[in-house]
C-alpha cells in the first residue's frame, strides 16, 4: 500500500462504519448516505469505493442477498413496564415483508489495514456468507440511526465487538452504550423473517435483564 494515500473525511466514516460498526454495506448504502442530494451519488461514489479497494482499506466481494423490506422504522420497540408483545403478530410481520428472493451483489467490507487505523475485527472477508442479507439489515439499522442521530450513532457497539463481552448470553445484533461491558441504553436487533419462537425468546432475554430493546 502506498505510504501517500490520502482519506478524505468522508473516507475516514466510511471506513471506521466498516470496521468498528458493520460488517458490510452495498453501493447503494454507501451513495444513499454518503453522497445523499448528490445527482451523481452512484458514480462518485463507485469511484471513491473502487481507489480504496485498489489501496487496500476495501475489498469488493460479491455475495448472495435478498433486497432489503423498508426499514424505514422498527416493528417492535419495547421497554420493561410496557406488556408484553404477541410473539406470533410481530412474527408474521416480519416474515410477510420479503417479497424478493436473493441475488448477487457486490458489497464492501473494511480490510485489515483499515482496522490497523480504525480499530475493530473486520478482516476483507465474511466468516459466514449466508448472512449477507442479515448483516446488510443491520447495516441499514446503523444507517438510519447515524441519520437520525449521529451522536447516538457513535455508542452503536456491533456483534463482533460485542461477543466477548457476552459469553454465555443472547448475543444481539448491537447495543447502544458507552462501552461494551457497560448496561445497555438499547438493544438492537434485525428480525429478519425471524418465526414466533424466535420473537419470544429474543424478548424473553431483554425482558429478564430489564433491557429496552428495538426490533427491526
Amino acid at each position: 500500500m502506498s505510504h501517500e494515500v490520502v482519506l478524505t473525511r468522508r473516507d475516514e466514516e466510511i471506513l471506521q462504519s466498516l470496521s468498528v460498526r458493520v460488517r458490510l454495506l452495498t453501493l447503494k448504502q454507501i451513495a444513499g448516505h454518503w453522497w445523499c442530494g448528490n445527482k451523481r451519488a452512484t458514480d462518485d461514489a463507485r469511484r471513491r469505493l473502487a481507489h480504496l479497494v485498489t489501496v487496500g482499506y476495501l475489498t469488493r466481494p460479491r455475495v448472495l442477498a435478498a433486497p432489503l423490506p423498508d426499514l424505514s422504522h422498527p416493528i417492535l420497540r419495547w421497554s420493561p413496564g410496557q406488556p408484553e408483545p404477541d410473539a406470533g403478530a410481530i412474527a408474521w410481520q416480519l416474515q410477510s415483508r420479503w417479497t424478493q428472493g436473493p441475488r448477487l451483489e457486490f458489497v464492501y467490507l473494511a480490510t485489515a489495514a483499515a482496522t490497523r487505523i480504525f480499530g475493530g475485527k473486520a478482516r476483507g472477508y465474511l466468516k459466514q456468507e449466508f448472512h449477507a442479507t442479515h448483516d446488510l439489515g443491520v447495516s441499514q439499522m446503523y444507517l438510519d440511526l447515524r441519520s437520525r442521530s449521529p451522536k447516538l450513532a457513535e455508542t452503536w457497539i456491533g456483534e463482533d465487538i460485542l461477543a466477548p463481552y457476552r459469553r454465555r448470553q443472547k448475543l444481539p445484533d448491537a447495543i447502544l452504550a458507552t462501552r461494551p461491558d457497560a448496561q445497555p441504553l438499547v438493544v438492537l436487533e434485525f428480525g429478519g423473517a425471524y418465526d414466533k419462537r424466535r420473537v419470544q425468546a429474543f424478548h424473553n432475554d431483554c425482558r429478564d435483564r430489564g433491557l429496552p430493546y428495538e426490533l427491526w
